[in-house]
């Protein structure tokens, strides 16, 4: 057996022991379940990226069967589930796929993951997920006839206006379930891979760089999208065409929207202070605390920068 094999099944077995045991973390320690989201897949993309595609996807069968085994088929599944982004992330690096792809692949590997595990966790367990909103409310019901009943300021009229706020918020839950699980893979195979790249810059691995999100520039149909979202929302009953289909598709293209707008947005608001010459940690202290508490605004400031181009002014300034 050549060497270089011998050390890449050595590389592979030593990653998936580190898998296995942060795995047990997770499920012992649930307070540091993140090390195993996070630090597990990235390790994987390292071992696809040195060696290869099928050395990643052993480590991730080998994790996943030995979870399996020790922890129980539902943590096998979760730790499976995070690892398999990294297979992707391993290809991309290796295979040098453009940022797009090197995004998209992992993501759609991710979804449909999380789609299986649905399904499998579903004919188990054999709880219906469609009931589990109608349990919310029977429970917000109940819990707003004990607070009317403990304490008399509380109106019929408030007990109901929050039994309803429930309800609302469940379908629209249900309406964009899918969508939330698309962008939530998104943005966990971005980390994934700057995770990848840290990892690959400390052992000195040569990985292709991915686009600094400063340069990013999401295509302008996106305001579009999620302007006609909001239209479909807000619109729909004035001309009585507000049926169940019509609003359900309208609040995936309002997510959708303000997706493709707030990350545009947080890529300009990246690059002005960049430009400015903010230290790296301040910049994106800035950034993220402005994503956090005006994550709205965020997404009007993408849709400014869309049609105003202020990056490129700010940035004359910055010089």
């Amino acid at each position: 057996m050549k060497q270089t094999n011998t050390r890449a099944m050595v590389e592979t077995a030593f990653v998936s022991a580190i898998g296995i045991v942060l795995a047990a973390i997770s499920v012992y320690l649930p307070i540091f379940s993140f090390l195993s989201f996070l630090v597990t897949p990235a390790a994987v993309g390292i071992i696809g990226t040195k060696w290869g595609f099928k050395y990643s996807t052993v480590g991730t069968i080998v994790i996943f069967l030995l979870s399996t085994m020790l922890f129980g088929i539902v943590n096998s599944f979760a730790v499976g589930l995070f690892t398999l982004v990294g297979v992707g992330v391993g290809a991309g690096n290796r295979l040098a796929w453009p940022t797009i792809k090197r995004l998209f692949v992992p993501s759609v590997l991710m979804f449909l993951a999380i789609f299986l595990v649905i399904i499998v966790s579903y004919s188990m367990s054999g709880i219906d997920l469609s009931t589990l909103g109608t349990m919310v409310v029977e429970q917000a019901q109940m819990m707003a006839n004990d607070a009317m009943a403990t304490n008399s300021s509380i109106t019929q009229e408030q007990a109901d206006q929050f039994v309803e706020n429930i309800q609302n918020n469940i379908d629209t839950l249900g309406d964009i379930f899918y969508m939330v699980i698309a962008v939530g893979a998104i943005v966990y195979t971005y980390i994934t891979i700057q995770i990848s790249l840290w990892f690959g810059r400390r052992l000195r691995i040569s990985i292709p760089a991915f686009l600094p999100i400063e340069q990013w520039k999401m295509p302008i149909w996106g305001a579009g999208v999620f302007a006609l979202g909001i239209i479909g929302v807000h619109g729909s009953p004035y001309v009585h065409l507000d049926t169940p289909w019509v609003i359900a598709i309208s609040k995936n293209l309002v997510l959708l929207g303000n997706f493709i707008c707030s990350i545009h947005g947080f890529a300009a608001l990246a690059d002005i202070m960049t430009r400015y010459r903010v230290a790296p940690k301040i910049k994106w202290g800035l950034v993220f605390a402005y994503t956090l508490f005006f994550s709205q605004a965020l997404a009007i400031f993408g849709i400014m920068d869309m049609f105003l181009d202020l990056r490129s002014r700010f940035n004359q300034r910055g010089y």
